[in-house]
């Protein structure tokens, strides 16, 4: 790859699947640390996947509390389901065996941005170093810069869900239907630079091999 530019300096116009590849998935890499809190991102329709892969970090030790985050109005939930994410993670997890003593719930939020803040607040009280999130590989790098942006002391230990579809060495062997893994890499690569140009996420480095920078 070639020089670095910022998130915001990239343009969105026709990427190729090679810039897509570098602006979402480029330096999503679980490091194999180690935190107290594990926070579990929702999407209605990727729970098992995400609740699976944080049960696996929670009887590994990685994380000695699983917290769930995630309300019912959110825009993965096409079928109006009134249940919030955050309790269907919760029963999934205690039905693969996590005592729900070791489980925290945030039922309210509906958007990555305020999962962070309302998951944050609920621990506000104890001195946090690090955090583990969990969520699909697609999603991992903007969770972090939300965190990087609002918490640059916190250390972000990134634990991605695979699903099959929407990973780093698959999401571009589908076609651009809605939800399908093109059309989830695409969008999220708009959203990283739309959301560093406003400020509103950390301003990461993407090394890309063309130039996209903003002339």
């Amino acid at each position: 790859m070639g020089d670095c530019v910022r998130l915001s300096e990239i343009t969105t116009d026709c990427l190729s699947d090679e810039e897509i590849q570098a602006i979402v998935y480029s330096g999503i890499k679980d490091n194999g640390g180690f935190s107290f809190y594990g926070l579990v991102f929702g999407n209605r329709m990727l729970l098992q996947e995400r609740v699976n892969t944080a049960v696996s970090a929670y009887k590994s030790g990685r994380v000695k509390k699983l917290i769930f985050s995630g309300g019912s109005n959110g825009v993965s939930n096409q079928v109006n389901d009134a249940v919030p994410e955050a309790i269907r993670m919760r029963d999934l997890a205690i039905a693969l065996g996590v005592p729900s003593s070791d489980i925290l719930v945030e039922d309210h939020s509906n958007n990555s941005f305020e999962n962070v803040e309302s998951s944050f607040s609920m621990i506000s009280s104890e001195s946090l170093s690090s955090i583990v999130i969990i969520t699909s590989e697609f999603h991992l790098k903007r969770c972090m810069a939300i965190i990087k942006k609002n918490y640059p002391e916190v250390e972000v230990i990134m634990i991605p869900s695979y699903d099959g579809f929407s990973d780093h060495n698959n999401w571009f062997k589908s076609d651009t239907s809605w939800n399908s893994g093109r059309s989830l890499a695409t969008y999220e690569a708009g959203l990283l630079s739309r959301y560093a140009r406003k400020g509103k996420i950390a301003d990461l480095d993407v090394s890309l091999e063309s130039v996209l920078v903003k002339r």
